[in-house]
């Protein structure tokens, strides 16, 4: 018999002792890199105290009442390692249609000066994108929010001072009233936001075009129905938030003279009947560029649907997340961590810009470069952009992340303005005929994108 069969139990044995060691070194190095959780809410109401030029449409809108309020939440979060280190996050979601990178730029110079321990470029701004609030600047599209000869109106800029104080505030809350915090996450299906653009066998494509005509061909894009949810625990067990990722703009009741939430106003509603008052909501509008809340086929059903159940379309959205929250919620339970690995990159990133760049529209950022916002909680990657992204990009992020779960969100620390797919492009109209940075620009996104989340695994 040969000396090494000889000496295969031995070998064996050995083999058996060292590989859980080097099963055991990984898993101290990973927890190695895990530290308690600390978080902290706060929510303010940034309802106009006046009339004001509502923002999203191409023309005029002065409100003429409060349907509901808007609301701005933010979301402290803080790990502190025994070493000292610490990383740290503030989340602030609003009920605007965009987060321009001056306002952002402003709040973060206010937090620096009330809030020495928190790193201020940390703190980032999204938009749930509703057409039915002010907007920041006095004069935008072609003076068609432009408020100069209605001097009862109250102005964007004036609007600016009343929403930085009231989220300079909030923000200012949510940090010193961090505490420890357990965290999980789950995702829930709710079928909510509908690509927009009919396609037609000429080539052409047309937001919300007729699909009952004979030259209809198809619907042009991926639709996105998936409901991404970080849960946020109190130590004693508590459910005391929600961030929860839709790929739908808050659009459903777009063309009101009302100033109104959309949609978010009756989930939050909705979630605080089923769990309670004190629930936080934090919404983020994930890639969702071509798509909104309107459907452009099977509009008939859906509307005896929600005359059956009395419910308006609002409420039956709501319905709907409630549900995909409630659903998911067992599972979330069973899998809450106090302790995770938290990692907060700042990236800009430059990218090709389309020529000729489109003209403003209402309240568009210079894109060169962007800042990009990219997280790690746990398993979780979460990362910004400041585009009304096409369900594509997104889709081409998340397939090849390395999270289990990738967050995407539009819509924040910038306002960039459509970012259309090469077949977008190809087949024209609105949303992708204008603007700044396209399909080209769209792939060094995706790849800058996917980059930073990679380095942070």
């Amino acid at each position: 018999m040969s000396l090494a069969l000889c000496n295969l139990p031995q070998i064996v044995l050995l083999a058996a002792l060292l590989i859980p060691a080097t099963f055991l070194a990984a898993e101290a190095a990973a927890r190695g890199g895990e530290a308690p959780l600390l978080a902290g809410w706060a929510s303010v109401d940034i309802t106009p105290p006046r009339s004001v030029a509502l923002v999203g449409q191409l023309h005029r809108r002065i409100s003429t009442a409060v349907r509901d309020p808007l609301t701005a939440t933010a979301l402290a979060l803080e790990t502190r390692h025994e070493d000292g280190r610490r990383e740290q996050a503030i989340m602030v979601s609003c009920d605007v249609i965009g987060s321009p990178i001056a306002i952002q730029r402003r709040l973060q110079e206010r937090a620096a000066a009330s809030l020495p321990d928190f790193t201020a470029a940390k703190l980032f701004m999204n938009a749930t994108h509703t057409h039915t609030a002010p907007g920041f600047i006095d004069s935008t599209f072609k003076g068609r929010y432009d408020t100069h000869d209605l001097p009862d109106v109250m102005k964007p800029s004036k609007y600016a001072e009343f929403f930085l104080d009231r989220v300079a505030g909030a923000v200012e809350k949510a940090w010193n009233g961090r505490q420890p915090a357990a965290m999980s996450w789950a995702m829930g299906q709710a079928v909510v936001g509908f690509n927009r653009r009919a396609s037609y066998f000429d080539g052409t494509s047309v937001m919300y075009g007729k699909t009952a005509v004979e030259g209809f061909s198809h619907v042009e894009g991926y639709e996105d129905h998936s409901v991404d949810i970080l849960l946020l625990w109190s130590p004693q067990g508590r459910l005391s938030g929600l961030v929860i990722n839709l790929a739908c703009p808050s659009q459903e009741t777009e063309h009101l003279n009302e100033i109104s939430a959309d949609f978010w106003h009756d989930l939050r509603q909705e979630l605080r009947r089923r769990h309670g008052e004190e629930l936080f909501v934090l919404p983020q509008c994930a890639p969702a560029g071509d798509l909104s809340p309107h459907l452009i086929y099977r509009k008939q059903a859906e509307a005896e649907m929600d005359r059956r159940r009395g419910l308006s379309r609002r409420q039956e959205i709501a319905r709907r997340i409630a549900n995909a929250v409630d659903d998911v919620l067992p599972a979330a339970q069973s899998a809450v961590k106090d302790r995770l690995i938290f990692r907060h990159t700042i990236a800009r990133v430059d990218l090709p810009e389309h020529e000729p760049p489109a003209p403003p529209f209402y309240e568009t950022d210079s894109v060169r470069p962007i800042e990009m916002h990219v997280l790690r909680l746990g398993d979780v990657a979460m990362a910004t952009n400041p585009f009304e992204l096409y369900v594509d990009y997104a889709t081409r992020i998340e397939a090849r992340s390395p999270a289990v779960l990738t967050m995407l969100v539009q819509l924040a620390s910038g306002s960039s303005g459509y970012l259309p797919t090469v077949r977008a492009v190809a087949g024209g109209g609105y949303s992708a005929d204008k603007f700044v940075v396209g399909p080209a620009g769209g792939q060094v996104l995706v790849e800058q994108t996917l980059r930073h989340i990679q380095e942070l695994w």
